[in-house]
């Protein structure tokens, strides 16, 4: 029976291959599965397939790409620093946030919102690999108000399309096949309120209703 030491050994090697590895096993550390002591069966393999499907509509194609992206970064920064990025290392992350602000070297120095992205993107990708990432940590969120306040802009407010503004858009559109296709993409883009990239999804084939 393997000691606790050897436990603690084995779960932190797997742990930075996985950090090492990229997707592959990314993948297998998202998989839900019934716990060792249950014994399966249909209905419970039912719900295993069921809930794995939940779980992957958890977030858009776009921002799993983009979490991927962002944990492939930080992971090689920490190489490059001599680092490992398993378990969260908050001193190495608040260094890592000034960095990205600093921009040093060769990269350009990102806004306040795109590095937010990138500790979400972290927290998601740590969350993966069962550990828990504390933002509020003083080491990230003292650097991260520092670079609230230093650079920080003034959001822009954007000016809201109002009713009459989308019945004047769809007027201009003909009524052959193409434009009865636009006008329902508008139309309910507006009403659901949708993205850009939720539109785009909203594919409808010849036996759907």
């Amino acid at each position: 029976m393997a000691s606790e030491d050897e436990k603690s050994t084995s779960s932190n090697s797997d742990a930075f291959r996985i950090a090492q590895n990229g997707d592959s096993d990314q993948e297998k550390s998202d998989d839900i599965y019934l716990p060792a002591h249950v014994v399966g069966s249909g209905s419970l393999d039912r719900l295993v397939d069921a809930a794995r499907d939940y779980a992957r509509a958890a977030a858009s194609d776009n921002t799993l790409k983009a979490y991927t992206k962002d944990w492939a970064h930080f992971a090689r920064w920490c190489r490059i620093k001599g680092a490992e990025p398993l378990p969260p290392p908050h001193e190495m992350i608040g260094l890592y946030v000034a960095d990205l602000a600093s921009g040093s070297g060769p990269s350009p120095a990102l806004s306040v919102s795109t590095i937010d992205r990138r500790l979400s993107g972290l927290a998601w990708n740590y969350a993966q690999r069962g550990f828990a990432l504390d933002r509020k940590n003083r080491h990230i969120a003292t650097v991260l108000a520092g670079i609230k306040r230093k650079h920080a802009r003034t959001p822009v407010q954007k000016e809201a399309i109002l009713a009459e503004d989308i019945l004047a858009m769809v007027a201009t559109l003909p009524y052959d096949l193409r434009g009865l296709r636009e006008r329902a993409i508008l139309l309910l883009g507006y009403a659901g309120g949708l993205r850009r990239s939720e539109i785009v999804s909203l594919d409808v084939h010849k036996d759907d209703t």
